[in-house]
């Protein structure tokens, strides 16, 4: 790369190469220590760039191999400025260009984290910033062993770093550690108590005394599974002792869902013009000078994001290209029926939404009532869904379930 820009510096050609011992004129010039780059082998001819002050030595070779030489062109920085002969301001504008850009790739204008999953990318780069690295930051400042080292000590969670400054652009390369498996304590004691009031359709007690038997009605807050377990055979001395409960109770618990559509509503039609816009990015900052004239409304969506570059150096400067959709709004209406169908929909998504793994809906009942303008549908659904929870808790006895024949309803 750097000899590339150097080469551009004091100026390069651009030839074009025919004969029979082109691979000997390739491998002379090598010996001799002439730079080649951008070579293009097409057909009979080679086409490549030489350095403007090479092009005695590259004359030489192809006399010597009897291959044909032809300059197609000159470039670098010698030809740009054979240009602006007689042409003061441009010259002038060009140079204040080059220093400028010069001077601009000698700050960190973004920053990119890769390979984080559970550290947060804000959390990174925030940190970054309380360390004085942020974009618009020279590179000189930028320690990449201190900001490795640092980053290491503040984020627990992250194993290996690397800090690396490529062109314009900070690129921090992360490792987690292994995520630690969760550990229960089995020691504490812990019974099962129920989150919802219900009817026990399944019980089973891996730890634990159970208190409930299927058919049974518990309240919330009511203990399934106790944590106490008598030690010791019936008929001699037996001694309550306290664990974790483990298990799984499985109830009918009903839910209700209100909901409600109207008849009324309105959709987007759209045109099948559309219109694009390019706005400028400086800095972060966008700046649309030419915003599209627009009738009506119209969404908007981002094609391409695009930012200059010079080489490895990423420029502080780029482009962003957007599609506008334009769209009429009309005004609709459902029936009765689309109506009722779209609320039927609306309101079984209400039912699933929360449902654990091994839930099930049995029986959705809706009732629907007309409002002028809408319809409004209850829902009632009758759902299997697991009930139990772990608690911790100094249990002074244990608390007995509701007898079925008390309560024989869940409302």
């Amino acid at each position: 790369m750097f000899l590339a820009l150097w080469y551009y510096l004091r100026g390069y050609v651009m030839i074009k190469v025919k004969g029979f011992a082109l691979e000997r004129f390739m491998n002379m010039l090598s010996y001799k220590g002439v730079y080649l780059w951008d070579v293009n082998r097409n057909g009979s001819y080679i086409q490549m760039k030489v350095g403007r002050g090479t092009l005695e030595i590259v004359e030489s070779c192809s006399d010597k191999t009897g291959c044909i030489l032809e300059i197609e062109a000159f470039g670098g920085m010698p030809a740009q400025i054979g240009r602006f002969k007689g042409r003061g301001v441009l010259l002038y504008g060009f140079l204040v260009f080059v220093i400028g850009l010069y001077g601009l790739s000698s700050f960190i204008w973004s920053m990119e984290v890769e390979g984080n999953k559970r550290v947060l990318e804000e959390e990174l780069l925030s940190y970054c910033k309380e360390e004085g690295i942020y974009p618009g930051v020279l590179k000189r400042k930028v320690s990449a062993e201190a900001l490795t080292k640092n980053i290491l000590i503040r984020f627990p969670d992250i194993s290996w770093v690397s800090v690396g400054v490529n062109g314009t652009s900070l690129e921090i390369q992360v490792a987690e550690t292994i995520q630690k498996t969760e550990v229960i304590d089995k020691e504490i004691p812990m019974s099962i108590i129920a989150t919802q009031k219900g009817v026990i359709m399944k019980m089973v007690a891996q730890r634990g005394t159970p208190l409930v038997k299927e058919g049974d009605v518990v309240e919330e807050g009511d203990v399934l599974i106790s944590s106490d377990v008598i030690i010791g055979e019936e008929g001699q001395e037996q001694h309550t002792q306290q664990v974790r409960s483990e298990g799984s109770v499985m109830a009918r618990i009903w839910k209700e869902e209100i909901g409600e559509i109207p008849f009324a509503y309105e959709e987007k039609i759209y045109t099948k013009e559309t219109e694009i816009n390019w706005i400028l990015s400086v800095f972060g900052k966008e700046i649309d000078f030419i915003t599209p004239k627009l009738e009506g409304m119209a969404d908007k969506e981002i094609l391409e994001e695009k930012k200059f570059e010079i080489g490895d150096f990423s420029l502080p400067v780029g482009v962003i290209k957007e599609e506008y959709y334009p769209y009429i709004v009309e005004e609709r209406s459902h029936s009765e029926e689309e109506a009722q169908i779209l609320l039927e929909k609306e309101l079984n998504q209400k039912m699933e939404s929360g449902l654990s793994t091994n839930g099930q809906i049995e029986k959705i009942t809706i009732d629907y009532q007309l409002y002028g303008d809408r319809i409004v549908g209850k829902a009632i659904g009758s759902i299997i869904e697991e009930i139990g929870q772990s608690k911790e808790e100094e249990l002074n006895g244990w608390e007995q379930p509701k007898d079925v024949s008390e309560q024989n309803t869940v409302e």
